[in-house]
């Protein structure tokens, strides 16, 4: 090789290496300043809300901070992109073209979880929405937003990732247990009442209060008269497409005190049998007209038998305040109301009852559902006014 080929060589390797360590030090200069910059953003953010406290400071999938702040009842959430350094909004974190979807899937998730008269104002992104994201779930807490009745509890949903995993764009953690959400997750630990209805089934009457019940995420039990299931099987069957209960209310609303054996064993097998006809199902639990029983009752039917303990005389007033007033104002943990699902004004009252029951901490539920969550079994031939 000659002495220019060998300096020439030596002068091309030299630049390549020049090249190289500049382009090194070029990018660990930028990733240095690039920190610089996210550090300088989070801490700005927090010195923004230095009046909060600082429920979340997170680094979550190599790609964004997540930053969620509370004050007094209000939330207010962050997110910062990990590459650029700038602030971004959650939307970049979905799928292109899965943001609608995304939203459509939240809101069915906050109709699953919170009657109707709230999830209805959540939908409405009228108030405060932050988002806090987690390791295997999203919390969106909701703040600012006028409802009555004003809720007393803390409003946000928790989304398990299963529910969005198809709208995000980066990795997440996965329950391969989990069951997606369907509502009606009662809770042994609040406050929980049974509301009852004699005399039906009754036609549109029944059925508006079934939607009542499920708007409010709410579910009652329904003691129909034999003679009278005959004609309405739509709606018994639609009672109990909503999850709700039937009981006997005897065969004809006689007072079943007065009647021999033979009639007693008779009535009750023509109203089982009208009602099994209908559902398939046998009925088990009885609640006699005017709440009367004696022992010959006792030792004949197999029923659970149920009375209640807060009697609203709706039949007598046929007043929508009066029968809700009778309601709000005495009732306590383990009680069973008694109601009637034959009056407009009745209706009403429970129209208006419901947000405010929900709103006072009361879950309201069937009879079996309430001896369930009270960790009792309803026994054959035994009388229940309440159950605690």
């Amino acid at each position: 090789m000659n002495m220019k080929k060998e300096k020439f060589l030596i002068m091309v390797m030299a630049l390549f290496l020049s090249i190289t360590i500049y382009v090194i030090e070029t990018k660990s200069v930028s990733k240095e300043q690039q920190n610089v910059n996210i550090d300088e953003i989070l801490n700005e953010i927090e010195n923004e809300n230095v009046t909060s406290t600082l429920v979340q400071k997170k680094y979550i999938a190599d790609k964004f901070y997540n930053l969620v702040f509370k004050k007094e009842n209000a939330y207010q959430s962050y997110f910062v992109n990990a590459k650029t350094g700038k602030k971004a909004e959650l939307n970049e974190f979905l799928i292109e073209g899965k943001e609608e979807e995304f939203k459509d899937k939240v809101n069915s998730l906050i109709e699953l979880k919170y009657p109707k008269f709230i999830a209805d104002k959540l939908k409405s992104k009228e108030g405060n929405v932050a988002f806090q994201l987690n390791d295997d779930h999203l919390v969106i807490y909701f703040s600012n937003f006028i409802i009555t009745p004003e809720p007393k509890e803390e409003l946000k949903l928790k989304v398990d990732y299963n529910e969005i995993k198809d709208f995000l764009n980066f990795e997440v953690k996965l329950n391969s247990e989990y069951e997606n959400e369907n509502g009606y997750h009662f809770d042994s630990s609040k406050k929980t009442i049974a509301l009852t209805f004699d005399d039906g089934p009754n036609g549109e009457k029944t059925k508006k209060l079934v939607d009542l019940f499920a708007q409010n995420k709410m579910h009652a039990t329904f003691f129909m008269v034999g003679n009278r299931m005959a004609n309405n099987p739509g709606i018994i069957q639609y009672v109990l497409e909503h999850q709700n209960e039937v009981g006997s209310h005897s065969y004809s609303h006689s007072n079943m005190t007065r009647l021999k054996k033979e009639k007693l064993i008779e009535d009750e097998q023509n109203t089982n049998a009208i009602y099994k006809k209908i559902t398939g199902q046998d009925l088990k639990i009885l609640r006699p007209p005017y709440g009367n029983i004696n022992s010959l009752m006792k030792e004949t039917l197999n029923y659970v038998f149920v009375n209640w303990n807060v009697d609203t005389e709706d039949w007598r007033y046929r007043n929508k305040e009066h029968v809700k007033n009778a309601v709000i104002s005495k009732v306590k943990d383990g009680d069973i109301i008694l109601m009637h699902d034959l009056y407009d004004s009745t209706i009403e009252a429970v129209e208006e009852m419901l947000p405010e029951l929900y709103v006072e901490g009361f879950q309201v539920v069937t009879i079996t559902e309430l001896a369930n969550l009270k960790g009792q079994n309803l026994n054959l031939k035994k009388v229940y006014r309440s159950i605690k």
